[in-house]
């Protein structure tokens, strides 16, 4: 297929063109701003890239355009397309045509921590022989890239909850159809979609909606708006992960850990109230500690163990974004 990208300097769309171009289509793409780290992957796999918006750019060859929640009515690249009637589609419909069925998905949501328990957890699978799939919302230095296609059953993929484009309102991650989802935390964001924490909570909900009954949700037990969240129903088992409490470990939390270093560079991991040993790695943060939690309690399920994860744990680098 051939196929123009529409906002493909953004993380999410540059991502989606390297799947497309592993898949083997003809991918060009477009974009207001040219910057890297996605340029510059762009450029290294060959993907035409042109700056700013244009109707001569979405050529009468084209077989479809993916469009990115950047651009909206108005754009002259939107209104070409319209006009010309050409097929289109939004990136994360896409995404869960072309790549994600038959695949065992994990979603990593969340305001903050998804580029970082998205990367490690796919580290994490691809560590321990799983070769996963995976698209970032950065680029992961273990991996070089920010998505592939993987020859293994899993796909990991950060799940946004920003609205999937013009006209599509509904938040990227409800297109997934994940087995497992990861609920990192909930907070105010998004201020130019979202009236209130209740509204971002509303589109959580749907994500949770949709994960199967023998699926799993790991879920930050920290969180009082995500325990709202699960109140609205839940129909899959849940798995809790936080910081151990002073007093000890808390008997309904599954996954927690103890910093044995303030900066949060060594801890102790336990599960179901049982010390899995010592854990040291290269990221520093309270908050990073607990994207650990998520992805290790995810790879779980996936059949890696949480002490193969502690074997390669210190191999984990961060993402560029």
């Amino acid at each position: 297929m051939k196929l123009h990208i529409l906002g493909i300097c953004g993380t999410f769309m540059g991502g989606l063109a390297a799947l497309a171009r592993e898949l083997g289509d003809q991918v060009e793409g477009s974009d207001e701003n040219v910057y890297p780290p996605m340029s510059e992957q762009l450029a290294a796999l060959g993907i035409g890239l042109q700056s700013g918006y244009r109707a001569e750019y979405l050529r009468g060859d084209l077989d479809q355009v993916l469009v990115g929640n950047a651009t909206s009515r108005g754009n002259p690249a939107v209104e070409a397309m319209l006009n010309r009637r050409l097929r289109y589609v939004s990136g994360p419909q896409w995404l869960s045509e072309r790549v994600l069925p038959g695949r065992r998905v994990l979603a990593v949501a969340g305001t903050h921590g998804k580029t970082t328990t998205t990367s490690l957890l796919a580290y994490l699978l691809d560590a321990n022989g799983q070769q996963p799939g995976f698209l970032v919302g950065g680029v992961p230095e273990n991996f070089a890239v920010s998505a592939r296609l993987g020859s293994g059953p899993a796909f990991v993929v950060e799940a946004d909850e920003y609205d999937t484009a013009f006209f599509d309102k509904r938040s990227k991650f409800v297109h997934y159809r994940p087995e497992v989802a990861i609920l990192n935390n909930l907070e105010f964001d998004h201020a130019d979609i979202f009236d209130n924490v209740a509204a971002i909570q509303k589109q959580f909900h749907h994500l949770v909606r949709t994960v199967p009954g023998n699926g799993r949700l790991i879920v930050n037990g920290e969180d009082a708006h995500l325990r709202e969240v699960l109140a609205m129903g839940c129909w899959t088992p849940v798995e809790r992960f936080a910081i151990c409490a002073d007093s000890g470990p808390l008997a309904e939390i599954e996954w927690q850990a103890r910093l044995l270093a303030a900066d949060g560079s060594r801890f102790e991991l336990i599960r179901r109230g049982q010390s899995l040993g010592a854990l040291t790695w290269s990221l520093c943060g309270r908050h990073n500690v607990m994207n650990a939690l998520a992805a290790i309690a995810a790879a779980e399920v996936l059949g890696v163990s949480a002490s193969d994860c502690a074997r390669v744990l210190g191999g984990f680098q961060s993402a560029k974004r």
